[in-house]
């Protein structure tokens, strides 16, 4: 029995020393330490570019940073600065990046942009040449930053190439702290769960372990599951054992298991999938419409609102061949103060591309089909609009559409059309004002709403910030600020994302780097939005 014990323990033991090799002694003392190993920790592509998380190259741990559709060089990946970092005192920062795109080499740039007034200031901090499938070091140990300096923001940028390239373990620490050279990759081998780098009775152990208890951790979910079909389950620690014994010696790839209705996604997991997959700003050809793909119809229609005791309008985008024999999840899209019905579908600052972005992605296989509306919010019994942002009744009149389209639009929309409903099958997101009435529908109905987004929402919410029971909490809450936002700033909607993060409460948070009070932050949510939504189930 004292054997046992102690192999049980040894296994354990191997397991922690396994998880503590991508944490570094001296991360206490960093104020930034970008890993990758739990998401983009709030990098995202700048300018053209996208970022997400792969596992298949990495610096140090699993993961690093791919930074792809570049169309210039100063396009890259960027982090905002925290209050951690001051202007005027010094800083030693320290990254590393790689890129297998072209055989030549590559100049890489650290760089800080920062507004001085009404300026805005590109110095550079660090600068290293990378050889192709190499990990080049950009290091600077002691850099000031800029009397003056706000809105701060580090990235990564290159001289001339517009390569495909990799980033990983970022640090930014005062100066004077010793940056360790981070440990080697970790390689997540089938079978390998304490990651040891050999499958073993440790492995064998931790298996049947967690066909008992069940295996929380992520990463050893992702090894045990040896048969690779997304599920822990026996015959996975038999296929282990076998493999340790010698008696097989590779792992059988078997189909995913797929159970209707079940939940694909918890609302982490799905969280971190778009997290990783969102862009700064959409794709250009996004907007456009294709050779060989079929568009949506808009069509303008009215509902009776109990709230105003009459008739208000809305378009509703239909699917390219749209069809009532089958059912469509709905997303229900809202405009801003002053704004009415066209401002998300038809006309913005300019050309409204929802039509386009929303037909592209559901082509390209990236979407669900879907019904889209986009009403009118402004529901009163006495105004026809909205007279002022400081008049209380035109404030009530946004406000009342939190019930209204509970009460009277969504009625209307199932019984015209052929919907799906429930709460895995209804979104709602909205611009502004309208960013701010989705998330109090998304609070007040959790159980109507599984997917709720906001797009530079005006200040103003009230609530929890957090849902009573699983049952109803969303499957994914969606945030985008833009950092040009001269309406309600980067700071209205960064104080909703720290409002959740305060709870404990998974949500995306995107950062549209140049983003305004308008259409290019509008298109660039709106395209990753559409492509998160309806995918926590099957």
């Amino acid at each position: 029995m004292r054997k046992a014990i102690s192999i049980i323990t040894a296994a354990a033991l191997s397991l922690s020393a396994a998880a503590s090799l991508s944490a570094s002694a001296a991360d206490s003392d960093y104020l930034l330490h970008s890993t990758f190993e739990d998401g983009k920790e709030q990098w995202s592509g700048r300018g053209s570019a996208s970022v997400k998380v792969v596992s298949e190259i990495s610096r140090s741990g699993e993961c690093s940073l791919m930074t792809s559709g570049r169309e210039a060089d100063w396009n890259g990946a960027t982090v905002p600065l925290g209050s951690e970092f001051k202007a005027g005192q010094s800083y030693a920062f320290s990254a590393y990046v790689m890129t297998e795109d072209t055989d030549s080499p590559v100049t890489f740039y650290l760089t800080l942009q920062y507004k001085s007034g009404d300026t805005t200031e590109y110095p550079k901090i660090a600068e290293v040449t990378a050889e192709k499938g190499k990990w080049a070091h950009l290091e600077n140990k002691d850099f000031t930053i800029p009397d003056g300096a706000a809105d701060m923001q580090l990235y990564v940028e290159t001289d001339g190439s517009k390569c495909n390239f990799y980033i990983d373990e970022i640090v930014g620490a005062n100066t004077g702290t010793d940056i360790g050279e981070p440990p080697p990759a970790v390689k997540m081998n089938k079978g390998d769960i304490n990651y040891d780098g050999v499958i073993d009775t440790f492995d064998v152990i931790l298996a049947r372990k967690g066909i008992i208890d069940g295996i929380t951790d992520k990463k050893m979910q992702k090894a045990a599951d040896a048969d690779s079909n997304n599920v822990f389950e026996i015959a996975d620690l038999v296929l282990i054992h076998e493999y340790s014994i010698g008696k097989i010696d590779k792992f059988p790839v078997a189909e995913p298991v797929i159970i209707p209705g079940q939940v694909k996604y918890t609302m982490e997991e799905l969280t971190e999938k778009v997290q990783n997959e969102l862009v700064n700003f959409e794709p250009g050809d996004s907007h456009q419409e294709k050779p060989g793909v079929k568009y949506g119809t808009i069509q303008k229609k009215t509902y009776f609102s109990k709230k105003a005791n009459k008739n208000k309008p809305y378009n509703i985008l239909l699917p390219a061949d749209y069809d009532e024999s089958k059912e469509y999840p709905v997303l229900y899209v809202l405009h801003g103060f002053f704004e009415n019905e066209d401002r998300m579908i038809i006309r913005g600052n300019g050309v409204m591309y929802t039509r386009q972005i929303v037909g592209n992605a559901i082509a390209s296989g990236e979407a669900k089909d879907m019904i889209v509306v986009c009403p009118l919010i402004f529901t009163s019994a006495t105004k026809e609009s909205a007279s002022g942002f400081g008049d209380p009744a035109s404030v009530e009149g946004y406000n009342n559409f939190v019930d209204d389209i509970v009460d009277s639009l969504m009625p209307e929309i199932e019984s015209k059309y052929s919907v799906k409903t429930g709460r895995d099958y209804t979104a709602v997101t909205g611009f502004s004002m309208g960013g701010m009435e989705s998330l109090q529908i998304g609070m007040k109905y959790g159980d109507k709403f599984g997917y709720v987004g906001a797009i530079c929402p005006a200040p103003g919410c009230q609530g929890a910030f957090k849902w009573n029971n699983e049952e109803e909490t969303p499957h994914l809450v969606f945030i985008t600020g833009g950092t040009s936002d001269d309406v309600v700033g980067l700071n209205t909607p960064q104080g909703y994302h720290n409002n959740f993060t305060k709870n404990g409460v998974p949500h995306v948070w995107h950062v549209v780097q140049g983003g305004h009070h308008g259409d290019d932050s509008i298109h660039s949510s709106l395209y990753c939005f559409v492509r998160a939504v309806f995918q926590a189930t099957d």
